[in-house]
C-alpha cells in the first residue's frame, strides 16, 4: 500500500496502489475528515485496549472465584462427610452409653445383693454360694463376656424418635443409678465395718479347722468307749489323719499349757480372747510353748497317737466357762477339692 498526499486547498488524496495490473484507488478528503478519522481510530484503539485490559482482569477474577468456589465446595463436602462421621460416632457412643447404663443398673442390683449377703454373714449365716452367683452374673452381663461372632441382620438406621427415646432412657437410667449410689455406698461402708468386726470375731473364735484331714471318726457326745465298751461321754471331736500331719490353732490366742499326760498324750491348750479355750490331744510332736502368742492357722504341732489312743487322730476340744461343748458349733469345715 502506498500513501501519497497532495496539499491543494486543504484537500488530501490517498492513493491505494495494489500489486499487479490492478487500477490505483484514489481517496480524496479534506483535512477535517482525515483528522476525524485519525481521532476515531485512536479512540477505537484506546477503547479496544481498555476493553482488553478489563476483560483480562475479569477473566482473572472469574478464574480466582471459580477456584475459590471449587475449594469451598470441596471443603463443604469434606465438612459434611466429617459431620456425618461425627454423627455416626456420637450415635455409637450413645448406644455404648446406653449399654453401660444397663450394666450400671445390673451392678447396682448386684451390689445390693452383695450387701444383703454380707449382712447375712455378719448375722452368722454362710452365703458363699450367693456371692459366687453374683460374680457369675456380673461376668455374664459384662462387655468382656460378649462375642462378636454370629451376628447379622438388615441395616436399619435409627430414626430421630429412636434416638430421642434412647437418650431419654439412658438419662433416666443413669440419673436413677447416680441418685441411689450415695445411699448404697453409705450402706456398704457400714456393712464393710460390720464385716471387719465379724472377721475379727471369727479369728478369736475356734472356727479354723485344726487338721489337714476332714474325716471325723467320733463326734462329741455319748458313745461306747473304744477300750472298755461302756457308754461314756466323749467330750471332743476326733479327726482321723496320718502321723506327722500338721495341726493348726483354731483361733488367735495364747498357749496356756503344753505337755504330756498318760491319757492326753502330747497336748496343747490355747486360751482365746473370746473366753473360750481349745485342747489338742494325742499329738506326735509339739511345736509351740506355754506363754507363746499364736494366730489362727499357725502350726502348733503334728498329728499322732500318743496317750490313750487307738490310732493316729486329733482329739479336739472346746471349753466354754469350764464346760466342754461340741466343737462343731464353732468349726467351719472346708469344702473338699474336686480332685479329692
Amino acid at each position: 500500500m502506498k500513501f501519497g498526499f497532495k496539499r491543494k486547498n486543504q484537500r488530501y488524496t490517498v492513493l491505494v496502489v495494489p500489486e499487479g495490473s490492478q487500477p490505483v484507488f484514489r481517496l480524496k478528503m479534506t483535512s477535517t475528515y482525515l483528522l476525524a478519522g485519525l481521532v476515531a481510530a485512536a479512540v477505537l484503539l484506546v477503547t479496544a485496549l481498555v476493553l482488553f485490559t478489563l476483560n483480562r482482569s475479569h477473566a482473572f477474577k472469574i478464574a480466582a472465584l471459580e477456584a475459590k468456589l471449587t475449594a469451598s465446595s470441596e471443603q463443604l463436602q469434606a465438612t459434611v462427610s466429617d459431620k456425618e462421621q461425627e454423627i455416626d460416632r456420637l450415635l455409637l457412643q450413645l448406644v455404648e452409653l446406653s449399654e453401660k447404663s444397663k450394666t450400671l443398673e445390673t451392678k447396682m442390683t448386684e451390689l445390693e445383693r452383695l450387701e444383703a449377703e454380707l449382712k447375712s454373714i455378719t448375722n452368722g449365716e454362710r452365703a458363699g454360694s450367693g456371692i459366687q452367683s453374683a460374680s457369675a452374673l456380673s461376668w455374664q452381663n459384662s462387655d468382656a463376656g460378649r462375642s462378636m461372632e454370629g451376628m447379622g441382620g438388615e441395616l436399619i438406621p435409627l430414626s430421630e424418635e429412636d434416638i430421642d427415646s434412647l437418650i431419654e432412657e439412658t438419662r433416666e437410667s443413669i440419673s436413677a443409678s447416680l441418685e441411689e449410689m450415695p445411699a448404697l455406698q453409705a450402706r456398704l461402708e457400714q456393712t464393710k465395718e460390720a464385716v471387719t468386726e465379724y472377721k475379727k470375731m471369727m479369728r478369736i473364735l475356734p472356727t479354723y479347722w485344726p487338721a489337714d484331714s476332714l474325716t471325723t471318726t467320733s463326734p462329741f457326745g455319748k458313745r461306747l468307749d473304744p477300750f472298755t465298751g461302756k457308754l461314756t461321754l466323749h467330750n471332743g471331736l476326733d479327726i482321723k489323719g496320718n502321723i506327722g500331719d500338721l495341726i493348726y490353732a483354731a483361733a488367735d490366742g495364747t498357749v496356756a499349757d503344753a505337755g504330756y499326760s498318760t491319757s492326753r498324750g502330747n497336748y496343747v491348750t490355747i486360751s482365746h480372747p473370746s473366753g473360750l479355750s481349745t485342747n489338742y490331744l494325742h499329738l506326735n510332736e509339739i511345736s509351740t510353748a506355754k506363754g507363746e502368742k499364736v494366730k489362727q492357722g499357725d502350726v502348733i504341732g503334728t498329728l499322732g497317737s500318743t496317750g490313750r489312743s487307738t490310732g493316729p487322730h486329733l482329739h479336739f476340744e472346746v471349753v466354754k466357762n469350764g464346760v466342754m461343748v461340741d466343737p462343731e458349733i464353732y468349726l467351719i469345715k472346708p469344702e473338699k477339692d474336686e480332685d479329692e
